[in-house]
């Protein structure tokens, strides 16, 4: 459990310069400006004999004072009253409970004032609205180089009208909801330029502790809704959630450029993500109850900009809907659109297909299945060129011409990526010491959970097969090609079942494989478990020696050879993609 403080406040942050810079803060000048008459004589005209100033008075107060606002601008500032949202985060800021007092507004003046002189600095063409180019200057002078279309995204998150700049009021929306993030950032760093999840996950739940007063009024002042969605706060969904370790290790691995610290650029890039999401998973959730069932979640992705078919959607949330409830937590979501949002970033690399070479290096850069075990990001080694060429004859389309796939394109891409993860999740379960690869042992583990069922002198030979580095251990890219080619080999079992009169690999080059295997059949009427269990001996009898990779079989276009010499299956399987396997090797 987090130790629960007080809520941050974003006046405590030490390092706040150029856009995010307070004003003069010596005590002297700072009480002459708190006396302005101005200030004072709007408060006496709003405060109405209560002695303070409301939510329902706060436009209008700061209306009448619109004239000490803009003096000494070339262009109004308040070309409208400040928005409803504006008023309820300066009320936020400055407020206790819900209203303002004498000393409270003076210091939301002098706030309005120090914004007013950066505004200005910021609107360098001096048009009275700062446009996103101008916003992206401020941010580079702050010391945050974030990609030009990142920060349209975040003044786009601002810009209530959609005209492409930040009028005044949106401006001071914009920094007071960073003062929140700069100041959680600043005090839990103590001055470090990086922090590791368990500092991100404190961090996180200061800011939505710190925005919790927000969230309060926000959800209670009319004409606020869609200004909350975006919202982090303690209790957005009714009650207090903290956001679990896992998702604070998927974000630095999504946002940390393979290391398990996030710096303060990569933090401001997450939050621009994490407020985007919530926008995204708050406007389907009517009932505010933090949850969405799988049809919702469809339409979450789409509108967090992930337009991913529905059916692989639908098959990534029941991966983590792990109590099987039929919905989907926003932790959950979070650590979903984390790994995935930048696979449709990766669009762009197909045009419109990738081949093997092209898919060994992409990749690199997909960090979608990788996991932090013992506080490291475990990354994985390069996939071989030939798992690559494995992996796109499953998934990709095979070409007139071609006798198997060699193409992919993006949408198989995304399916052949879950399909890792899924594999991925099968492998590490089985890695029962976490050191990334498998010993005989844990691979004899892995062939029973398929249904292979096979002699300690079987499962060795196979391991040899599939090591190719030789170390006597297979890591997950040889365990995958394994995989693949036992896929294959069920399949064969299959088409055998369905007719056993076809063409398969088992009676096309060994009639009398195929004859006792279609008697067995006919005599039973059934090609199920008997069968398969008499398949599988034969697969344990094929790998019951050591491998002889000086021996190679006749190859032919219609044959299969079982062997332990470097891979399972060598076929063309009838009425589907033309397959030639050469000892574990997929060649064109």
């Amino acid at each position: 459990m987090l130790p629960q403080g007080p809520p941050l406040s974003p006046s405590l942050s030490p390092k706040k310069r150029g856009l995010f810079s307070d004003g003069d803060q010596d005590p002297s000048a700072k009480q002459v400006r708190m006396c302005n008459p101005e200030f004072l004589e709007a408060f006496r005209k709003f405060e109405s004999g209560k002695g303070f100033i409301d939510i329902a008075a706060l436009a209008s107060a700061l209306e009448f004072v619109k004239l000490g606002i803009e003096a000494g601008t070339q262009h109004s500032l308040l070309h409208r009253p400040f928005q409803a949202s504006t008023c309820c985060w300066l009320l936020a800021r400055f407020g206790s409970h819900n209203r303002l007092a004498l000393q409270e507004w003076c210091e939301l003046m002098d706030y309005l004032s120090n914004l007013k002189t950066i505004f200005l600095e910021v609107d360098s063409n001096r048009s009275g609205a700062v446009e996103f180019a101008e916003l992206h200057h401020a941010f580079q002078l702050f010391g945050v180089n974030l990609d030009p279309a990142m920060i349209a995204e975040v003044g786009g998150s601002y810009d209530t009208d959609k005209d492409g700049t930040l009028e005044f009021d949106e401006f001071v929306q914009m920094r007071l909801e960073w003062d929140y993030y700069i100041a959680a950032w600043d005090v839990k760093t103590q001055g470090a330029d990086r922090i590791a999840p368990q500092q991100l996950l404190q961090v996180l739940e200061e800011i939505k502790q710190s925005l919790e007063p927000l969230g309060a009024i926000l959800g209670a002042h009319s004409g606020t809704a869609t200004a909350i969605n975006g919202v982090v706060f303690s209790s957005m969904f009714g009650v207090h959630r903290p956001f679990h370790i896992s998702t604070c290790e998927r974000l630095i691995i999504r946002f940390g450029q393979g290391s398990l610290y996030l710096t303060f650029e990569q933090f401001c890039s997450m939050m621009i993500f994490l407020k985007e999401m919530k926008a995204a998973f708050s406007s389907l959730d009517s009932k505010g109850c933090g949850s969405l069932d799988l049809p919702e979640l469809c339409t979450a992705f789409w509108r967090a900009g992930i337009n991913f078919p529905e059916g692989l959607i639908l098959q990534i949330g029941k991966t983590f809907d792990r109590d099987n409830s039929g919905g989907i937590e926003f932790d959950e979501f979070i650590q979903m659109t984390a790994e995935w949002h930048e696979m449709w970033k990766l669009q762009e690399c197909f045009s419109p297909n990738i081949t093997a070479d092209e898919l060994q290096r992409l990749m690199g850069s997909v960090r979608v299945i990788y996991e932090v075990i013992d506080e490291c990001v475990q990354t994985l080694r390069p996939f071989s060129i030939n798992t690559c060429r494995w992996l796109i004859a499953k998934f990709g389309t095979c070409q007139v011409g071609e006798r198997f796939a060699q193409r992919l394109s993006f949408l198989e891409f995304l399916q052949l990526v879950q399909f890792l993860k899924e594999c991925y999740v099968t492998f590490t379960s089985f890695d029962s010491n976490r050191v990334g690869s498998l010993s005989a042992d844990h691979l004899g583990g892995v062939l029973a959970a398929f249904g292979l069922s096979l002699s300690p002198e079987a499962v060795d030979n196979i391991r040899l097969s599939y090591d190719v580095d030789r170390s006597n251990r297979l890591c997950f890219d040889e365990f995958l090609q394994m995989f693949l080619e036992v896929q294959l080999y069920d399949q064969c079992f299959s088409s055998r079942e369905q007719n056993p009169a076809i063409l398969t690999p088992f009676n096309a080059m060994r009639p009398v494989l195929g004859q006792s295997f279609g008697t067995a059949g006919s005599n039973s009427g059934l090609f199920g478990i008997g069968y398969r269990r008499q398949l599988y001996t034969q697969f344990s009898e094929c790998f019951g020696s050591p491998p002889q990779r000086s021996q190679r079989p006749d190859y032919n276009k219609n044959a299969v050879s079982i062997f332990g010499a470097g891979g399972i299956v060598h076929s063309l399987l009838p009425g589907a993609q033309n397959l030639e396997f050469h000892a574990g090797n997929l060649e064109p």
